[in-house]
This record gives C-alpha cells, structure tokens and sequence, in this order.
C-alpha cells in the first residue's frame, strides 16, 4: 500500500509540474517542489530534524551523499536545485520530475560535462538559487565522506557567493537501509525502503565560506567542517545542540 501512495505521489507530481510551467513562476514552482519533497518523505514515513540556520541568499551548498533519499531530504527544508548525475534523467518518471524542478545535469568522468554544469551552477547562482552539489561524486555508505572533489566549487568563486557546507545522517533502527550505494538500484531499494522501520533524517547545516580563496581550499575546509558535524553520529553520541529542531512531516502538496 504504501509503495503504491508514493508512486501516485509521483505520478501527481508530473501533473503538477506540468500545471505549473504553463503559469511560468519559478518561485511558485520552486515551493511546490519542497512540499513535494515533503510529503514523499512522510509517505516513507520518515522524520527530519534540521540543525543550524538555513542558508539565506544564492549560495553553494556543499554535502556529503549517503543516497538519493538525501534529495527529498535537503529539498524538504529548502527551497534549492540540485546538480544530478544525467543518468537521473533517463530514470521512469523520476528524470522527468527532476527536470521539472529544475535540476542540474554532468556527465560523471566527461570533463566537457563538468565545464558546462560548472557554467550552468554559475548561472543559477547569478540569478539568486542556491545550488546543492555532492563533491564526493558518488553515493556512499558514510557516515563520513570521502574526498571532496573542488573542481565545481569553481562556480561559487566565479559567482561570488559563499559556500555552505551541509552534513546528512539517517538514525533509527532502518537507518542501515537508508544508504544507497554500490550495486543497488532504484526501484529495489525504494521497495525496501518502504518496508523499513522508522528513520529520522538530520540534516545539520555548516558556517558558510567564503569563496574568495582557491576552490581546492575550500572543499578541504568546507570537508572538515561536514566531518565535524558528523563526529557526534561517528561516536554513537546524543546530539547536545541546541538549535536542533524536529520538523513537521505533515505538510501536503494540497
């Protein structure tokens, strides 16, 4: 049953996108997409919890990737575009909803690609969106992420805009099931997913850097700073901040 409410969700969503573009408001569209988001993630019966204040203004927002559940989860809290490998594209109704909303395409290994999506980020931040990038390049099984790659952090310099560096984590006792790497594939792991048991997604958000040194320096820093937030979940620690906050999961697309 719930399988079935998310791929209607999904379904409802390329309807809507498809009203949409007719009205051509991108910022309607924009807060369309985050409550979609959100309600695919309550359909998976996830929970969320933000810590730290939200970027405000364009920006480059810098995560470690544990799967493509962390789309839904930073596209729930904020209203930005993502940078997708262009395989997504291709995805059954998945590649049309992500181009709906707007999202970013490379070639993995293509450097031609990646000079593109590198002029294409800097578009985007010229217009005002904040753009999310995971410089790891892949997917892992985490917690801490591997190498950051600097070569899109280009784009911020280039724009003049900070980056905000942005640490993911899932808990409860399905939060083994939440990654999304190696040999998997989408529709065997959204069905496991629906049949997990409860987990809560945290998304902890970084001091922004400016990007006013080397792009190679920054994603060193901007890994730091993401390792940092992430050593509490390493050690098997209680979170102690105090900006923590648990989001409502309640809100529809209606």
């Amino acid at each position: 049953m719930k399988l079935v409410q998310i791929i209607l969700h999904m379904v409802r969503g390329l309807w809507t996108l498809k009203r949409l573009a007719k009205r051509n408001d991108p910022r309607l569209t924009r807060r369309q997409v985050q409550l979609w988001h959100r309600k695919a993630l309550h359909l998976f019966g996830f929970e969320r919890i933000l810590v730290g204040d939200l970027p405000k203004g364009p920006c480059l927002i810098v995560s470690n990737h544990l799967s493509w559940i962390d789309i839904l989860l930073i596209g729930s809290v904020m209203n930005v575009r993502f940078l997708s490998k262009a395989e997504v594209a291709n995805w059954p109704i998945v590649g049309k909803l992500a181009t709906g909303a707007g999202t970013l395409y490379v070639n993995r290994g293509d450097r031609k690609s990646a000079e593109i999506a590198l002029s294409d980020i800097e578009a985007a931040l010229r217009q005002g969106d904040q753009v999310v990038v995971f410089p790891e390049g892949t997917s892992t099984r985490g917690p801490m992420p591997i190498k950051f790659r600097s070569r899109l952090i280009e784009a911020a310099r280039r724009a003049g805009v900070p980056v905000v560096p942005l640490a993911l984590s899932y808990h409860g006792p399905g939060k083994d099931l939440a990654s999304y790497a190696g040999d998997d594939d989408f529709v065997s792991h959204m069905t496991r997913l629906c049949q997990a048991p409860f987990i809560r997604g945290r998304v902890a958000v970084g001091t922004p850097i400016e990007s006013t040194v080397a792009p190679a320096v920054i994603a060193r820093e901007a890994q730091a700073n993401v390792e940092t937030m992430l050593e509490w979940v390493v050690s098997d620690a209680r979170p102690s901040d105090a900006s923590a906050t648990a989001l409502d999961l309640a809100t529809t697309t209606h």
